[in-house]
């Protein structure tokens, strides 16, 4: 049985996760301004293009996150915590920046519940019985 803080990680990763597509959803439309810059033109294949790519890219999002939460609470992979740690402190510093940066909006703060709870996450990963856990053989089920 996984303990406390396992549990806890396997219901607030996905929260984060979620938030991330709301933040997505809600500024969608800048998404597709930014990438349709990067396709250097306008018209309706640009534009379609630009659609795509960012679909795309929350299709990425969603497939790596789901193999960290994969890597981290079924595989026991405890190393992977270290990387989700960063990912998510640099996450919130660049959630800050943006913020700070277009002023207050939803998205924005969306996106900084996103990385906050995605920190919580991380963190929780690094308490005790985590640690515990991590160092236990997979087919042991020893409750903590």
């Amino acid at each position: 049985m996984k303990p406390t803080s396992l549990r806890w990680f396997d219901v607030l990763f996905p929260l984060a996760t979620v938030l991330v597509l709301i933040s997505a959803g809600l500024s969608f439309s800048s998404l597709e301004a930014r990438a349709l810059l990067g396709f250097g033109g306008e018209g309706d294949g640009a534009r379609g293009m630009a659609i795509w790519m960012v679909i795309a890219s929350l299709f990425i999002f969603l497939l790596l996150a789901s193999i960290i939460w994969a890597t981290i609470s079924q595989m026991r992979m405890g190393f992977m915590r270290y990387p989700l740690a960063l990912v998510a402190v640099y996450s919130l510093f660049q959630s800050c920046q943006s913020l700070a940066a277009s002023g207050p909006h939803l998205a924005g703060f969306v996106d900084c519940a996103a990385s906050l709870v995605a920190g919580a996450s991380a963190a929780l990963l690094f308490r005790k019985d985590a640690r515990q856990w991590f160092r236990q053989p997979p087919g042991d089920s020893v409750v903590l």
